[in-house]
């Protein structure tokens, strides 16, 4: 069964990197460097059991001020009796250099194999959620060392600015099978990550996505309404004029808000200001959909470039209620002004545990995880 699996996923990679020598028009200047993390003792997650939720999405790659992509995995150690004190599972994180050399290796242990996840700070410190608590690592005298935060397990929800200044970290009281979910009690932390050590500030109202001053809501798909809110101020909120049915807002800064999904079929990508003024509209093409799960989305400091997934679906009847097939799937990166900068094939898994993009802060480098396979491509 495992030697299967090993062929299937090495099957993926060749496609991989087969499609990667076909990136779109706009890209074909772009650098492009690709390895298989296989090498560094990567390994596949299993399938997610029916009745057994894996937990929030967690995010699994990043790129520093300095150019430098981190990625993460769970790697399971040994295959005996798992114990609190020994859970048999570990968190990687590796950090490579623009050559594509490992110059930081980090091992946490872990209770979970899919929850574990990382951060950047805006001076490049890395915050880990692992083991059920977000957790910050301190440098001292060349000596790494690991702190507690805030508890995080399985069901909680990190969002972060795209300053990377402001995360939040919000948990249920309720596990997400237990028939009372609704009714338990949502435990909301903000932490400033610019100041060391970071400052938690307790008890802070929050839902959706956010910046460093405010937090974001989309609509319920009924109403059209995109609401937001002073951050730990969830009285006065405000409703914004943008249509929204059926999509995600992500905001870019307090200035540019990405609406991902619009109508069109979820075909619609555009780019506003709060007061509903459009500085771009674009609709992907028939028989393409936005991807608009709204941390699937990633941007530079400045908001003047940003990435999200367009899907490909062949065949499928609206009129019918019969479902489709994704046939491809493709990362894109767009600028402020509405410019194609990339495009670049990905596998076709829609809920892969180990997939995960991110846009560097200066916006010329893109890091991908698809599988074991990590790509970066610098561009223009």
């Amino acid at each position: 069964m495992y030697w299967n699996r090993h062929r299937v996923y090495a099957a993926l990679v060749l496609l991989l990197l087969g499609a990667l020598d076909h990136l779109h028009a706009q890209s074909k200047t772009a650098k492009v460097l690709r390895f298989n993390l296989e090498n560094y003792a990567w390994q596949p997650l299993p399938k997610e059991q029916r009745g057994e939720p894996g937990g929030t999405r967690r995010k699994l790659v990043s790129i520093d001020h300095q150019g430098r992509v981190l990625i993460g995995f769970t790697v399971r150690d040994k295959y005996s009796l798992a114990a609190r004190e020994e859970p048999g599972l570990s968190f990687h994180i590796l950090r490579f250099t623009s050559d594509g050399e490992v110059d930081l290796s980090l091992v946490l242990p872990t209770n979970s194999l899919f929850t574990n996840g990382f951060y950047l700070g805006p001076n490049d410190q890395i915050f880990a959620r692992a083991n059920d608590a977000l957790q910050w690592m301190s440098e001292e005298g060349g000596t790494r060392k690991w702190h507690p935060l805030v508890p995080c397990p399985r069901n909680c929800n990190i969002s972060q600015s795209p300053s990377r200044r402001t995360l939040t970290v919000s948990t249920h009281s309720k596990e997400f099978s237990d028939r009372d979910y609704d009714r338990g009690v949502r435990t909301n932390t903000m932490l400033d990550a610019s100041s060391t050590p970071p400052h938690l500030v307790q008890d802070c109202p929050h839902s959706g996505v956010i910046t460093d001053k405010f937090s974001y809501k989309s609509s319920d798909n009924i109403s059209t309404d995109v609401r937001r809110w002073p951050l730990c101020d969830g009285v006065h909120d405000v409703e914004l004029p943008l249509d929204m049915r059926g999509g995600f807002v992500t905001p870019l800064n307090d200035e540019a808000l990405l609406l991902l999904g619009t109508p069109k079929e979820g075909r619609g990508v555009e780019l506003v200001a709060p007061d509903g003024q459009v500085r771009f509209r674009e609709e992907m093409p028939k028989h393409d959909v936005v991807w608009s799960w709204p941390y699937l989305a990633s941007s530079d400091e400045r908001g003047d470039r940003f990435a999200f997934i367009v899907q490909t679906w062949r065949g499928g009847s609206r009129a019918l209620d019969i479902g489709g097939k994704m046939v491809a799937r493709r990362l894109v990166v767009y600028s402020e002004t509405g410019q194609e900068i990339a495009s670049i094939p990905v596998s076709t898994i829609n809920y892969s545990r180990d997939f995960d993009f991110s846009i560097s802060p200066d916006g010329r480098r893109l890091a991908i995880l698809d599988e074991g396979v990590a790509v970066i491509v610098d561009m223009q």
